[in-house]
């Protein structure tokens, strides 16, 4: 898998500024148009409710929870920027690297540069036993510095031992996380530290764009798909101060919040086993009991994603069992926490579990079984929600990028493939494996 550009930036042919605006004036006047349409089919959708309730009813609660995420994203402001330098805690930067000898260099690179005092920053970056040129790598890139500090595990522990190392590590107010196949913006970590200035707020998610965008078409999806996440879902979270994960990327802490439960964070079991993956939505869910969880889409980071589909496969059933943990503790606390929020949050859980049961039931029972015709209105209900997510990529992005057509495409991957495997993490959820971290890790299984 290829590095991280030092550049920072996908070299594409940009297009001219008049044509640019005209392209995107395009995506707002389609995107307006679908938008129309899908709302007055539903305002007429009463018969077909009364004909078949069970369709019906999920149709109109699901395209109402995608529209309101969308409605209330455009609610979110990032957090204001002070005057003058504005706050400037201690920070320590915590890496935690196994078998990512070929991007962990230029991710450390990038700590290295970042806009922020050198007497107030720390990097830790941790070996977690890797079997390649890692630790040298990391180590070759530590030599002639006092701000990176290298802890090295003979053998792998997995994420979450590494991580709780680098806390220990450190006595810094603000712990911020950085995947060793990750790189920070220059200005990413003082835009994220600024919202600590609110002494509410114990976790702040960053924004991560997809490095590796044009490698294969896998990649293309997940960068539309990773920027609506972003955009759309955790900047609608973080109205309410809600956000529910804090991804890996980059995110950022406030370490009073976390060394109450780092303990027991830790160590976390689930169905009597080691909670061995999904180390970030545990910890968020950890903060989130007792402090406010916020987005700043202003400190970016960039992400190597999987380019291949096994290895994509593997990534979202993983994240998919961690899901189904975590969804059980969240629903058990969110309501006291943010009533406003969790009415997304249990919607969030409840129709990811009914969703495989209403498409087989509208691609297979209904046409085959049952004879009550074909599929069609289902199916142009997923286009049309196609189209909503990757016209608002190509409409919100800061270029014009026709990768939104392959948002239209991640929406019938996700049908075709990853719908039906949370059913399968669920029952799987005991499965400890696929815990470690690292693409090496994930070639090798």
């Amino acid at each position: 898998m290829a590095g991280l550009s030092t550049a920072g930036r996908l070299r594409t042919r940009e297009p001219i500024p008049w044509f640019n605006l005209a392209l995107r004036g395009v995506c707002a006047l389609y995107l307006a148009v679908i938008v129309t349409a899908v709302l007055a089919y539903k305002t007429l959708f009463i018969e077909v409710v009364i004909q078949d309730p069970w369709f019906g009813v999920y149709s109109v609660v699901v395209c109402t929870f995608i529209m309101s995420r969308f409605l209330f994203s455009l609610f979110y402001r990032p957090a204001p920027v002070p005057r003058g330098a504005g706050p400037e805690p201690t920070v320590a930067v915590v890496m935690p690297a196994f078998n990512e000898e070929d991007a962990v260099g230029d991710s450390i690179r990038s700590l290295l540069t970042v806009d922020y005092p050198d007497d107030k920053l720390e990097v830790v970056v941790i070996d977690d036993g890797s079997t390649d040129g890692t630790l040298s790598e990391i180590e070759r890139m530590a030599a002639g510095t006092d701000v990176v500090r290298v802890i090295s595990f003979g053998e792998n522990r997995g994420k979450r031992a590494a991580m709780a190392a680098g806390i220990r590590a450190t006595e810094a107010e603000i712990i911020a996380f950085v995947d060793s196949d990750s790189a920070l913006e220059r200005d990413a970590l003082r835009r994220i530290v600024r919202g600590f200035a609110d002494p509410k707020v114990g976790a702040i998610a960053g924004h991560a764009e997809v490095q590796n965008s044009r490698e294969s078409w896998i990649a293309r999806m997940q960068a539309v798909r990773y920027f609506v996440a972003f955009r759309v879902c955790k900047a609608a979270e973080s109205i309410f101060g809600a956000v529910t994960c804090c991804s890996g990327c980059f995110s950022a802490y406030r370490r009073a919040a976390i060394t109450p439960v780092l303990e027991h964070w830790e160590h976390q079991r689930f169905l009597g086993r080691p909670a061995t993956y999904g180390d970030d939505r545990s910890l968020t869910n950890y903060v989130l009991r007792n402090w406010t969880v916020q987005y700043d889409e202003l400190a970016r980071s960039r992400t190597i994603v999987p380019t291949t589909f096994s290895l994509f496969l593997r990534q979202q059933l993983r994240w998919k069992r961690s899901w189904t943990r975590e969804s059980l503790i969240v629903g058990r606390f969110i309501r006291r926490r943010s009533p406003a929020a969790s009415v997304w949050a249990y919607l969030g859980i409840v129709l990811p579990l009914v969703a495989p049961l209403v498409a087989v039931r509208a691609l297979f029972w209904q046409p085959l079984v049952a004879g009550a015709g074909a599929p069609f209105v289902y199916l142009i209900g997923i286009y049309a929600m196609a189209l909503v997510y990757g016209l608002y990529y190509g409409l919100r992005h800061g270029r014009y990028d026709t990768l939104w057509v392959f948002g239209v495409l991640f929406v019938f991957f996700y049908l075709a493939f990853l719908l039906w495997q949370t059913w399968y993490a669920i029952l799987t959820s005991r499965n400890s494996s696929w815990g470690t971290r690292g693409a090496a890790a994930e070639a090798a299984r």
